[in-house]
Formats: C-alpha cells, structure tokens, sequence
C-alpha cells in the first residue's frame, strides 16, 4: 500500500468516526459515492485522483448536524485543515484539497455563483452534481425534507415553475417539490465535464418523468377529492 493510499485510509477512517451529518442527505454513503464519481471523472477528464478524493469526503463538513443554518463549505477549512493533518495527507495537497470544496455549493442560478476553477474542483462538483440527480437525488431531496419539517408539496407559485427563480442557499425549500424546479433539475447544465453530462442525461430526465408523475397524482387526488365533497353536499 502507498503512502498515499494509507493517508486516504486515515482520513476516510477520521471522517467515518467524526463527522455527524445534518441528515441522511449528506451522510457517509454520499460522501462515498462522490468520492468514487469524481476520481472516475479525473481518471476520464484528468486532475489528481488524490485531491478530488480528499476533497469529496471533506466537502460536506458544513453540513453537520446541529447547525440550523446554511455555512459555507469555506468557513470549515480549519476542521479540514485538521482533519488533513492528523491523516497525513501532505501539506502540499491542502490548498489545492481545500480549493476543489470551495467549489461545491456553487451554481449560475444561486446567489453563490461558480467561477473558473481547477480540474479536481470541476469534477468534485460535477460528482456532487450528480448524486442529487436520479433515482438516488430523488431519495436524498425527500430524506432531506422529511428531516427538516418540509412538506412534500405546497401550492405552486402564481408563475409556475420559474425557470429564472434565483435559488438562495441559505433558504429552506416551500417543498421539496419546488426544491426539483428551483435547483434539482438545473444541475444538468451546471456540469462542466462530459463524462458528468453523459451520466445525468438519463438520470435527470428519470427524476423530470417522477416530478410530472408526483404532480399528476396529487393533482389527480384533489380533484377526486372536490367530486367526493361535492356529491356528499348534493346528498345532504
């Protein structure tokens, strides 16, 4: 095993027993599976395997439980910094670790918007990206809601789903269906990297049919609802 292996280990191992999410949204499963997705995006697109996994299972570190609202991914770099050290992931490595999770949390429609930034930092938030997208982004969106008292659906805004609606990462979702339209099925063009886009295609237009599905039977269980009120009515 090479050093760098064993500091991967180390740090894994330090995250796993420290680290307590806000929900299952961010657990240690998501970090995982970013984790694998962004160093089979360096391995495709190119950037340091090394860094992007550093980066993937420290970028949630703002998320921890207890904090009820939303801190940036760069108000954590001392507990990274920490973390980096007593694993042995060389010093050298830690501008660059700390820079790819700077990048997460960062979209053209939010109001903390992306900028130009390096491969690992590209593929760390394109793998990221793409594990809120899917069956499995359809999971975590729920997960999350259900965690922090958001209803499934509230009634949708006057203007519908708005496209240009500016999402605001420190607000709370009105439902976690308007989470969909406001930021789960824009993910797609925010990928930067081809083999990111090539993963979502089919992951994003599962989740697009779901959100159609969901809002259909809703509002298909509403209107029986104002039939069944109005014949009891007509009986009285």
């Amino acid at each position: 095993m090479t050093t760098d292996q064993t500091s991967i280990r180390a740090l894994i191992a330090l995250v796993r027993e420290q680290y307590v999410p806000d929900s299952p949204t961010h657990d240690h499963s998501h970090l995982q599976r970013v984790a694998n997705l962004s160093s089979h995006i360096c391995r495709t697109e190119g950037g340091s395997i090394l860094v992007a996994t550093c980066a993937a299972w420290l970028h949630d570190l703002h998320r921890e439980a207890g904090g009820d609202f939303f801190v940036p991914p760069e108000a954590m770099d001392d507990r990274a910094r920490a973390l980096m050290a007593t694993s042995g992931i060389p010093c050298r490595l830690h501008k660059a670790i700390l820079d790819a999770i700077h990048y997460t949390d960062r979209y053209s429609f939010s109001d903390r918007l992306p900028y130009e930034a390096t491969a690992e930092a590209r593929a760390v938030r394109d793998a990221d990206m793409l594990d809120a997208v899917g069956a499995i982004g359809i999971a975590r969106a729920f997960s999350f809601g259900g965690a922090h008292n958001i209803p499934l659906w509230d009634k949708p805004r006057s203007n519908g789903a708005n496209a240009s609606h500016r999402y605001i990462q420190s607000e709370r979702p009105v439902s976690t269906i308007h989470h969909f339209s406001d930021k789960l099925l824009r993910l797609y063009s925010e990928l930067e990297t081809p083999t990111a886009r090539r993963l979502a295609d089919r992951r994003t237009k599962y989740m697009s049919l779901f959100v159609e599905e969901f809002k259909h039977e809703w509002c298909y269980d509403l209107e029986l609802d104002a039939l069944l009120t109005a014949a009891t009515m007509g009986e009285e």
